[in-house]
């Protein structure tokens, strides 16, 4: 599914806010994007906070964008999200909102809400472990409520100012439960464990470009055969030191999805970034 329109994100996760001026815009995104049901079955946090260019402290940003067309095709779609990131040397603490709700001529379209917190400890410069909680709603997958939490180590193979490879795994405990409707599966509730691995390599291309690339894999644990797979490519440019511009491409699959909902799912996303 393709993201309709380049976002505009306030503030940068590498760039400090006061206390005073980060907590009056979260409560007012926060409320915005308290839609009744809403992201995707996996979803890459560790994009969004870099140790390596982040001070330490408090920072923050936001993300907010509206696609709205008229005539031919009638389209309203609002996304947003808010991030608040805490770190010291030996601590880092990341907290994610994310939201999306759209209409297409009268009927909803995407409808998703997504909550994420997760810590890290770093043992040294190579070996760290995070722990993490996630609560999500995702009206086009069906779900009314998935809700995880998960353990595990982060082991960082290269980390240079030319790129790095980070390579994680997380035991986890997944409970799903599918809103009732009219399909077979209608009102399902899971509650399975899995193991949720990630691959991410950073690599400077230029002064001012960057690569990033994300891969993860989440089999359930009673069941190798249902496995979940996201695969994230992103191109970020940063023209100066206020703006950054971002292009991704974000690959997922679920080998056993609700009931009507396709195994495989793309999305082609872009971001126009401010920092302050």
């Amino acid at each position: 599914m393709t993201a309709p329109s380049p976002p505009l994100v306030i503030g940068s996760p590498s760039t400090p806010w006061p206390l005073g001026r980060v907590g009056p815009l979260l409560l007012a995104l926060v409320l915005l994007l308290t839609a009744p049901e809403a992201a995707a079955q996996i979803v890459n946090v560790q994009s969004l906070f870099d140790e390596s260019t982040s001070p330490p402290g408090l920072s923050g940003s936001a993300e907010l964008s509206l696609d709205w067309r008229t005539g031919s095709t009638e389209l309203v779609v609002v996304r947003g999200a808010v991030l608040g990131q805490w770190r010291t040397e030996k601590h880092t603490l990341l907290g994610v909102v994310r939201g999306e709700y759209g209409y297409a001529q009268d009927t909803l379209i995407v409808s998703k809400f997504l909550e994420h917190l997760r810590y890290r400890y770093r043992f040294t410069d190579w070996l760290a472990a995070e722990t993490f909680v996630q609560h999500e709603l995702d009206a086009f997958r069906r779900l009314r409520l998935r809700g995880l939490v998960g353990a595990g180590p982060r082991f960082t193979l290269w980390s240079t100012e030319a790129g790095s490879l980070i390579l994680g795994a997380a035991a986890m405990v997944e409970y799903e439960q599918l809103r009732n409707d009219g399909e077979p599966d209608a009102g399902q509730e899971r509650l399975d464990p899995r193991l949720s691995s990630y691959v991410m390599g950073r690599l400077r291309l230029m002064e001012n470009m960057s690569l990033l690339e994300t891969l993860y894999v989440q089999p359930r644990l009673t069941r190798f055969a249902d496995v979940r797979v996201l695969n994230e490519t992103l191109l970020v440019v940063e023209p100066n030191e206020r703006f950054t511009f971002s292009i991704g491409f974000v690959l997922t699959y679920d080998a056993e999805p609700p009931a009507t909902v396709s195994r495989f799912d793309t999305q082609l996303r872009s971001a126009i970034g401010v920092k302050f």
